[in-house]
């Protein structure tokens, strides 16, 4: 008998990206029926056009906040949130509830307890998030992609590290050669791939302009593959064309053929999220990590931390991010191919390529044995 699974994903691609793999193989085992909800605000992420129409749902989950004079209204959306959730899974009749983290998953989370529907919880980062943690001890399974996790946990009986659920279109079998002709980046000796997560970051936006700029002789046989983010991408695009000589660059707002960039590059600069972190990982690509220093319990820094001690990274500040004190760590790592070679094997070794496979077993298994 097939079982109707629920996935909820929503705020950043960090939630999303994940939770569209863990869709894409429920469909490919013929007796799990997924369908997935997100915040109507999401649907600015151009990866949710993979998912069928008839499949996917939108809701109104509230951001949380503290000021007084909101929380009423809060209060009201997180219900309305609630009570939409709860239609969806009569609807469909759904046996099993998927949150993959963030607020955008508190209020379909909370309905599925209110409906008895068995909940498991995905959390990505290193420090769990506060949904994570308030939805525990109602949960079936915690699955983690850090083993850290366990020390913020109330239950750490229920965590399963299982790695974080990875794209198909993040494994594509392509050559370099190839790959970095598809950014019209042939010709290029060594090449960047720079990436600031779903929202973009400035900071490493003006570190890359920075980098060319200063130094115009070192970037004259290294390419850039460079997602700038929706919000900074009219300005960058300018200046890269105003202010830039030397060198070759692939700049856009967000890069869909992702897998093919990973295959491409020789090295990443990017933020610490663990969405992206995974992907760096199960791809082989050595990085540098830039934590976002106001993510929430500083958990970009302690996921950055994780790839340093396993050998797949380096990290550096956010404010040491900048051309002089980024440019001797990139060109020495750009330098010794035996560096590269080491970090990429190491990023391989901290990766769980099979992890949507694993998540959807346990699933299967829980949910075969018929415990409440």
């Amino acid at each position: 008998m097939s079982k109707n699974i629920l996935i909820i994903g929503g705020g950043t691609g960090g939630h999303i990206s994940p939770g569209i793999a863990l869709y894409e193989k429920l469909r490919e085992d013929g007796r799990m029926n997924p369908v997935f909800l997100t915040g109507v605000s999401d649907m600015r992420f151009s990866s949710l056009g993979d998912i069928e129409t008839d499949k996917l749902y939108t809701y109104n989950p509230p951001a949380m906040t503290k000021n007084p004079v909101k929380i009423p209204f809060f209060i009201l959306k997180f219900l309305k949130a609630i009570f939409r959730t709860m239609r969806l899974i009569k609807k469909n009749n759904i046996d099993a509830v998927v949150g993959m983290g963030g607020y955008a998953s508190a209020p379909a989370l909370v309905a599925a307890k209110i409906k008895k529907i068995p909940v498991f919880l995905c959390e990505q980062n290193s420090v769990p998030g506060k949904v994570t943690l308030k939805m525990e001890k109602y949960c079936r399974k915690v699955f983690g992609t850090f083993e850290e996790s366990t020390e913020y946990l109330k239950f750490p009986d229920k965590f399963i590290r299982t790695g974080n659920p990875i794209r198909n279109n993040v494994l594509v079998q392509i050559t370099k050669e190839e790959a970095k002709k598809t950014f019209h980046l042939g010709h290029s000796e060594k090449l960047i791939f720079v990436v600031g997560g779903s929202q973009g970051a400035v900071r490493l936006n003006q570190l890359i302009l920075g980098l060319k700029k200063k130094y115009p002789r070192e970037f004259k046989n290294i390419g850039v593959i460079w997602s700038t983010g929706d919000f900074s991408f009219a300005e960058y695009k300018e200046r890269s064309q105003n202010e830039l000589d030397a060198g070759s660059l692939y700049i856009s707002p967000y890069v869909k053929r992702v897998g093919k960039a990973y295959r491409a590059c020789d090295i990443c600069i990017s933020r610490s999220g663990a969405g992206v972190m995974m992907e760096l990982a199960a791809a082989g690509v050595p990085s540098i990590l830039i934590p976002y220093p106001y993510a929430a319990d500083n958990h970009q820094e302690k996921n950055a931390d994780a790839f340093v001690k396993a050998g797949a990274a380096v990290k550096i500040k956010d404010q040491d991010a900048v051309p002089e004190k980024v440019a001797p760590v990139l060109f020495d790592l750009l330098n010794n191919k035996n560096k590269l070679k080491l970090m990429s094997d190491c990023a391989r070794n901290a990766s769980k390529i099979d992890a949507a496979d694993e998540i959807v077993k346990y699933i299967k298994s829980e949910l075969a044995s018929g415990v409440k």
